[in-house]
């Protein structure tokens, strides 16, 4: 336990700081007018989407999260506690939320693909995405709104792994149990749905490559990149699994995770995991689930 949870913690945060670059060149290729990165219109949306979710998450990590719980700067973290509180609970609840949405509109997004190959490019056309997510955004937004007035978040001061003092952001009251348990919750059962579709496309690959296994080669072409963006997708979505002293993946891995804190508290009334544990292993799968889409898509698409 002295080695594990620092060694998490540590890990987490280099995780964060290097791919926090990598982020931000992912996003820029993106957006990119005259950027030919091969995806097909839908997958491109959601894709700047979800990056813009990780680099929002990645850039907090790095300059509010990770120095206030390692005790760097502590009397400026103390001190702007206050509205720091609020940045990192908007993140840690509704920016998680929002990345929930994405992931289970990413898994239909792959499903038609795979299921309804004739039908998925009409289906998905014009802006209808894009307004789709517009209308995630605005909605996360106004959710947002109750936090930034006082009496809902706060910070404490704690002594941490290394014996220093450092600042911890928390949520006030029932401020806790709408936000922090209600989030994790829908994100939960977001990303259950999602798994549901993965599974489903499994019964669908077989008619999927029938379909497509005497197409011309313009089909063939297509064929390709289906794959490997439905392949990308669900990378980003579950992650990938270590068995090093623990399991650790991304999102659904996560969703399960929280839904053990949780039940625990609720039925044995003690924490399944104490506050500086249950911090490094938190911090460490939500640093894991955010830089797979940036490395992903390095590792899946040449073009980006």
């Amino acid at each position: 336990d002295v080695v594990v949870a620092p060694t998490m913690v540590i890990t987490g945060g280099v995780l964060l700081y290097v791919t926090l670059p990598l982020h931000s060149r992912l996003l820029y290729v993106l957006l990119r007018p005259n950027s030919k990165t091969g995806l097909d219109n839908s997958f491109h949306t959601l894709m700047i989407n979800t990056t813009i979710v990780n680099l929002i998450f990645a850039l907090d990590c790095c300059l509010i999260l990770e120095p206030s719980a390692s005790g760097v700067f502590f009397e400026f973290y103390d001190g702007m506690g206050y509205y720091f509180a609020k940045i990192e609970m908007i993140k840690s609840t509704v920016l998680l939320l929002i990345g929930s949405v994405l992931h289970l509109v990413l898994a239909v997004n792959r499903f038609s693909a795979i299921s309804f190959p004739l039908q998925h490019q009409r289906w998905w056309r014009g802006r209808k995405l894009f307004w789709f997510c517009v209308a995630t955004w605005s909605i996360g937004f106004c959710f947002c709104v109750p936090l930034l007035f006082p009496g809902t978040t706060g910070h404490t001061v704690r002594i941490n792994k290394w014996k220093h003092k450092a600042v911890e952001y928390t949520f006030i009251g029932e401020y806790y149990l709408v936000y922090s348990m209600g989030c994790s919750f829908s994100g939960s059962a977001l990303e259950i749905i999602a798994l549901i579709f993965y599974i489903g496309m499994l019964f669908k690959f077989h008619h999927f490559r029938k379909y497509t296994k005497s197409g011309a080669a313009e089909v063939k072409r297509m064929t390709r990149g289906v794959l490997r963006t439905t392949l990308a997708a669900l990378c980003i979505s579950v992650g990938m699994i270590y068995h090093i002293a623990t399991y650790i993946a991304g999102s659904w891995i996560l969703v399960l995770f929280m839904l053990f804190v949780y039940i625990s508290y609720w039925t044995a009334g003690v924490p399944l995991i104490y506050v500086n544990n249950f911090s490094g292993n938190y911090r460490f799968l939500n640093a894991v689930n955010n830089v797979l889409t940036p490395w992903t898509m390095l590792v899946a698409f040449n073009n980006v």
